[in-house]
């Protein structure tokens, strides 16, 4: 039997020369990591990759988001970063952890309830299970696209002066803007209004509750709604009948900026067709 003729296999690399092509994508990768301009973090995973925590994050991080390095590394995500919860990325990070499937994910970043800043984010799982979260800051961009829409001339003769209390929610439920008509229709401020918690539950009499957090929900999630009438409860406790329509809003690329609201007080038709009806009970 003729003898195997093995010139053909290629000699297996020593272990110097792995540890040594090692080292060198080591030094690549950290070149890169340092200098790429995009934001950079590496999350260990924990409890079955339900929690996060920081393993590095590059410097274009740290300006993106203000902070160093130092504060972060052995933290968990959402005790550095509370209102991580709010964004929607903790899910995505969970899925791409247990999937595999790199994710794409924009989101809106709050700070006291208002609009601060958007983020454009790129998640993947590496071999190891560690997830990376790849992302830029676009506030630039965003600032500019929002203000053609709302600092518009025309937009704000119309929008500041109309009767209609006008409200633009964010697509997280957020109040990202209102007009001065809110006062007159709720005898709260534009900022106070602007900073509350709970809206638009605090608004809202206690036996309509359920049904118009049910239609504001269905709002957010992007449905049409029209004169929908409940009643609200004002900052000196007065009770008043209320209308409102609602619509969602998109950008050019069908992205959602969330939802427009229009409320008007009806109080004088709503309290007249109820004597009306009281009357003609009456007459049964």
């Amino acid at each position: 039997m003729a003898a195997k003729n093995t010139n053909n296999k290629k000699p297996r690399a020593s272990k110097k020369v792995i540890k040594k092509e090692l080292s060198e994508c080591e030094v690549k990768f950290q070149v890169l990591f340092d200098n790429v301009s995009s934001g950079v973090a590496i999350y260990e995973t924990k409890n079955d990759g339900q929690d996060f925590v920081f393993v590095d994050f590059n410097r274009a991080a740290e300006e993106i988001e203000h902070i160093k390095k130092e504060k972060l590394i052995g933290k968990n995500l959402k005790n550095v970063f509370p209102g991580v919860e709010n964004f929607g990325i903790l899910e995505v990070f969970r899925r791409v952890y247990k999937t595999g499937v790199p994710e794409h994910h924009p989101i809106s970043i709050y700070k006291d309830e208002r609009i601060a800043g958007w983020r454009e984010n790129y998640v993947y799982r590496l071999p190891s299970g560690q997830i990376i979260a790849v992302y830029d800051d676009i506030s630039a961009m965003k600032h500019s696209e929002l203000a053609a829409k709302m600092t518009d001339q025309c937009f704000r003769a119309i929008a500041d002066y109309t009767y209609d209390w006008e409200v633009w929610i964010s697509p997280t439920g957020h109040v990202l803007w209102t007009n001065p008509a809110v006062e007159r229709v709720t005898g709260y401020s534009v900022r106070e209004v602007m900073s509350m918690l709970d809206f638009p539950a605090a608004l809202v009499y206690e036996k309509d509750h359920e049904r118009i957090m049910r239609a504001f929900r269905s709002a957010v999630n992007g449905s049409t709604g029209n004169n929908v009438e409940f009643r609200m409860v004002r900052k000196n406790g007065e009770i008043i009948w209320a209308a409102i329509s609602w619509q969602p809003i998109y950008d050019n690329e069908g992205q959602s900026l969330g939802h427009r609201e229009s409320i008007r007080d009806v109080t004088e038709n709503k309290e007249a067709q109820l004597k009306l009806e009281e009357a003609l009970k009456a007459r049964l």
